[in-house]
Parts: structure tokens; sequence; C-alpha cells
């Protein structure tokens, strides 16, 4: 009875409108339930959206190997009706479909990221709830030798259908009118360093995916590409991705990409050693925006406990900064929200802004 309450209450209240980078945002769960009347069916899928929202967002804050031997595994999972009810925030059901007996819809979950947290440390599971910096993606289609990018492209498709704005490592689709495309699928294939910066600059972004994709015979999908990344002083630097086939199809292969980027991100930041270490920074800026958005950084970082301010002038500013595990783990926390910490010969360790 407490989980039909709350299943009632919780269809009552709106999602709010979640940051794009927002990890605690589960959207677009597929619920489908039959019973005797109308009310058991709803109640039914409501029930079973929310598991599976939880069990969602666990798999992504979490690493496979570490939910082993606990309730939250995920060929088990295992977490009472209730808790999870009182994880939930809120929810928005899409495209509703019901009958007398069969209740069908979509379900947009929203969860309290302080009552998530308690239940991952009371399983004693480390997690990661800070999401990397947004890529911009390019989908090329390899069409039997035509290359193509803005249009007519179910490669572009799926990235267009797939939700993965709230990814750990959120990915952003670049649009544009394919008379005035501001980089052609050539140009991004041939690692056109000028039109990418540019690109980059017009985004908002350090991190270019380029991921170019063709049908094969044997209908699998076949995909691989570059990795862009530009560094403060403006140099790319490229890595390589596949390629490899997806017997899914292009869903497939755009949900595997976003998937192995969540993961290197969780092994790189999830901390283990809950230590705490004080640190003295300096924060260099050029002005009070900067400052501001330095200041966000420190602040919002998941691994710093607390960001003291101790001094301030109009180009720096000196602070106090507790922070948990390693500190290459700080240094790339702090990288993907736009911050700097490097060592300087004269005033220790420095925050400056990045691209």
């Amino acid at each position: 009875m407490r989980f039909l309450l709350a299943a009632l209450c919780l269809s009552l209240v709106p999602l709010a409108a979640a940051q794009a980078d927002d990890p605690y945002t589960v959207t677009g769960v597929e619920i489908d339930a039959t019973a005797d009347n109308a009310l058991q069916a709803q109640t039914a899928a409501m029930q079973q959206g929310q598991r599976a929202a939880a069990r969602r967002l666990i798999e992504r804050l979490t690493l496979a190997e570490d939910r082993v031997g606990t309730p939250l595994e995920s060929a088990a999972f295992a977490l009472d009706d209730a808790i999870i009810a009182e994880m939930i925030s809120g929810l928005q059901i899409r495209d509703e479909q019901r009958s007398g007996t069969r209740y069908l819809a979509k379900l947009d979950v929203g969860f309290h990221r302080r009552s998530v947290a308690r239940v991952l440390e009371n399983y004693g599971i480390p997690f990661v709830d800070s999401p990397a910096r947004a890529t911009l993606v390019l989908p090329v289609l390899d069409a039997g030798g035509d290359l193509v990018l803005w249009r007519d492209n179910p490669w572009r498709e799926a990235w267009q259908s797939r939700r993965f704005r709230h990814a750990l490592t959120p990915m952003t689709l670049a649009t544009a009118d394919p008379e005035m495309a501001p980089i052609t699928a050539r140009q991004a294939l041939q690692l056109d360093e000028a039109a990418l910066s540019a690109l980059a600059m017009q985004y908002g972004v350090t991190r270019i995916a380029i991921l170019r994709a063709a049908q094969q015979p044997s209908e699998a999908v076949r995909a691989g590409g570059y990795m862009v990344e530009f560094a403060q002083d403006g140099t790319m630097a490229v890595d390589t991705w596949g390629p490899m086939s997806f017997y899914g199809g292009w869903a497939e292969a755009a949900d595997f990409f976003v998937i192995e980027r969540e993961d290197a991100w969780k092994r790189q930041g999830i901390v283990r050693d809950m230590e705490e270490t004080e640190m003295r920074v300096t924060v260099l800026y050029s002005g009070i925006d900067e400052w501001r958005r330095l200041q966000t950084a420190l602040a919002r970082a998941s691994l710093v406990r607390n960001a003291q301010l101790d001094a301030l002038s109009r180009d720096g500013a000196r602070m106090t900064v507790q922070y948990r595990g390693a500190l290459d783990q700080l240094v790339s926390e702090l990288a993907e929200r736009g911050a700097a910490l490097e060592e300087h010969p004269e005033l220790g360790w420095v925050v400056l802004a990045t691209r």
C-alpha cells in the first residue's frame, strides 16, 4: 500500500527541468502492464518503471564489479520499492495508452542526489556523480563511399533519438542548416583543425567525437572514428576509436560508445580513499565572470568537501580547499569543469580557466 500511495502521488509531481548534464535524471523508461482493471494495470506499470529507472541510474553511477554480491547487482536487482519511492523526486509521464486492463507509457524519472548517495553508501558501493564535459558528436554516414553528415543520415537519427543528455559523459549533437553547414563530412574525417576548432568554439566544448559508420551486407553496423580534444593553448590532440561491428544496428552502436565513455569516466573518478586532504590554492582570473566560473567549478566538484575563501583581489583569490581521493582525480574533475589545477614554482597550486 505504501508503494501504491507513493506511485500515485509521484505521478502528480512534475519532473523539474533538469540540467543537460544532470546524471540523476533517467528518461524514456518504457512501461507496459496488464491487470484485472485499469487502476491495477497503471499501478503495476508505475512500479515496473520506477524499478527500471532506479536500476538504470545505479548502473550509470557505479561499476558492475562493485555491485557484485549486493542487492543492487544488475542481474538480481532487489531494492525495496519503498526505498525507491523515497529516492524519486518527480516523474513525467509521456505517450500514455490505456484500456480497461492495460497501461502503456514512457517515464522520465528524477532522483534526489542525497537519497541515492545514502542508499549506495549503506551498501558500501563507491560511485561517481560528477559528469564529464559534454562531447560534441559528428555522426558521419558512409553510404557506399558517399559521406553524409547533415541530412538523410540514419546514423545521425540514432543520436537524435537516443537520450544521452543525462549520461555521465553527456553528448551534444551538432546541428546546422545543411545549406550553411559549419563543417562538411569530409572536413571532419580529414581532421580539418581550423573547421573543428571553430565548431568547438561555437558549441563551447573542448571535445569532439567524429564517428563514421556504415551498414554492412550482414546488416551489422560498423563504426569507428576519432576523439578530438583541444587544450587550453588551442592545440589539438587526436585519439582513435574502433572500428567495430554492432549487430543491433545504429542505436546499439551509439549506446555502446556512450556506455564505454561512461565506464572510463567512472574508473577515473570513483573515490575509494575517503580520507580528506587540505590544500591552499591561488585562483587567477581576468574578470568577475571568470572568477565566478572558477569558484563554481571548485564548489560543485564532487571531490571537494569544502572550499573556503581566504582573500580576494581584482585578479586573484586565495582559497583553502578540502578534498577526497587522489590529487590526480581532483585535477581531472576540475578539468572537466573548465578549471586547470597546476603547480606554479612561485605561487604553489594555481587554478586557471581552461578554454
